[in-house]
């Protein structure tokens, strides 16, 4: 361990003064100074340097969300503790604020001093801010008095910046703002309750496999689990966009490529999920480009950023498929040429009137007739059924079979759903039926947990 001399500490405050008149002549800019404040004889450490990179990476988000731009940023790694100066194009008092925002964060802030300094090199106090001055790590009292009159030992301020360093690693791990993290969660949760709610006609539940030789109940939840971080990324990737939704898409086809590799990897090669992760990926990312711009976010706002998202992506994607061979064509690829149907891209470009005019309506309509949850969804599934047009049935049968399913999923919803027992009778039913006609609505099912995710958005503004 290095014992740090007075010699050094004083070398180390003229080198960072120095710095920050540098940066303040070269821009005639506002500087903001980060150092560390760590008692004991050791101050600096890969944690220590770690803890004050945290509290610059904190600043820019609070840059980008005030309006003002970093010009220049210089780091030293001192045996007296790492530092860092920034050049920030934004009134002073205002970075003051945002450094003291920092400071007053979490426990682990107390060990970090952010000063700020005016293009005239004027220290901006708390004080002038309305602020008191930093109290003591172990006490209220001013930290200066503890200090001077050394009330605290040594190993009392030691296993108190432990505790401190402790909870920052705790709290470095969950990097992205809680919008992020709320919209990954429900993405996944919506996920879970397209395969759990029972009974589901034709499609794998919590009874059966439905009409499906090749996964059941437990290699959804694989799957979701697989995807999660990919719904996570899709939130993340529309909360930082800054540009128009139609280019925030192109990042969504990235990651929807990682998200299938690692489907496919935890299902044994099973596409479970793929047509799912692809619209819940873009409602993800449009529920959060919607909530950063303006703070709520609706349903129908997000179908709108959706809408806008895709625009030109049935002409850009379908329309050329003309040209192309037979050989080349994937499964929904082949239904558009023989069908004209656009499946999961024409419902994106329009908005998923589907569930815009449709599920959610639907959905909320149950629930306030009292239904449960499993209920609500399995109600919501049929009604669905109604009128989607269904790519899975359409690529396993013919336009016949889907105007089958569509008919008889009126009639169930004729006699009540879920919400009357003539109604259920017809839906176990037409489970059994289904199984035997090896038809699954896969489609449908995607898009009610898109439904579903849509409902919990606007829950959480409520």
């Amino acid at each position: 361990m290095q014992e740090i001399t007075l010699e050094a500490v004083l070398e180390a405050k003229e080198r960072l003064a120095s710095l920050q008149a540098e940066l303040r002549r070269a821009h005639r800019l506002p500087v903001v100074s980060f150092t560390v404040n760590i008692p004991g004889a050791v101050k600096d450490s890969p944690d220590i340097q770690q803890l004050l990179r945290g509290a610059v990476d904190r600043f820019r988000a609070l840059a980008l969300d005030a309006g003002f731009s970093i010009l220049e940023e210089r780091f030293m790694y001192m045996s007296t503790g790492p530092a860092a100066i920034l050049a920030a194009a934004g009134e002073a008092d205002t970075l003051k604020q945002s450094a003291i925002a920092i400071e007053e964060s979490g426990l682990y802030a107390r060990l970090f001093d952010i000063d700020v300094f005016d293009a005239e090199g004027r220290q901006i106090s708390r004080s002038k801010m309305g602020y008191t001055d930093r109290t003591c790590f172990l006490c209220a009292e001013p930290a200066v008095l503890c200090r001077r009159s050394s009330k605290h030992t040594s190993q009392e301020l030691k296993q108190n910046v432990d505790e401190r360093l402790t909870s920052f690693k705790a709290a470095a791990t969950g990097h992205w703002p809680e919008t992020v993290w709320n919209l990954g969660s429900w993405a996944v949760e919506a996920m879970l309750m397209e395969a759990a709610c029972t009974p589901s006609p034709g499609l794998v539940d919590r009874d059966n496999s439905g009409a499906h030789n090749d996964m059941d109940f437990f290699t959804f939840l694989m799957s979701s689990s697989a995807l999660a971080g990919s719904m996570f990324r899709c939130a993340d990737a529309g909360y930082k966009h800054s540009g128009s939704p139609q280019e925030l898409l192109p990042v969504l086809r990235y990651i929807g490529k990682d998200g299938e590799k690692q489907m496919l990897q935890a299902t044994g090669g099973v596409n479970t999920q793929k047509g799912l992760m692809f619209l819940l990926g873009i409602l993800t990312a449009a529920a959060a480009f919607a909530l950063k711009q303006s703070g709520t976010a609706d349903a129908n706002k997000v179908l709108d950023v959706t809408a806008a998202m895709t625009q030109g992506i049935v002409a850009r994607e379908l329309t050329p498929l003309h040209q192309k061979l037979p050989t080349e064509l994937t499964a929904g690829e082949k239904l558009y040429i023989k069908y004209g149907v656009t499946g999961i891209r024409g419902e994106v470009e329009a908005g998923i009137p589907s569930i815009r005019n449709q599920g959610l309506p639907i959905f909320k309509k149950a629930l306030e007739r009292g239904l449960s949850l499993n209920d609500t969804l399995v109600h919501t599934l049929m009604s669905l059924m109604t009128v989607v047009e269904d790519t899975t049935i359409l690529n396993r049968h013919d336009m016949q079979v889907l105007l089958d399913v569509k008919s008889q999923a009126k009639r169930v919803m004729d006699s009540g759903g879920m919400l009357t027992e003539t109604g259920r009778v017809q839906i176990s039913a037409l489970d059994d039926e289904f199984i035997k006609r090896n038809i699954s609505p896969g489609g449908v099912a995607d898009l009610l947990a898109a439904t579903y995710f849509l409902y919990l958005v606007e829950n959480y503004n409520k």
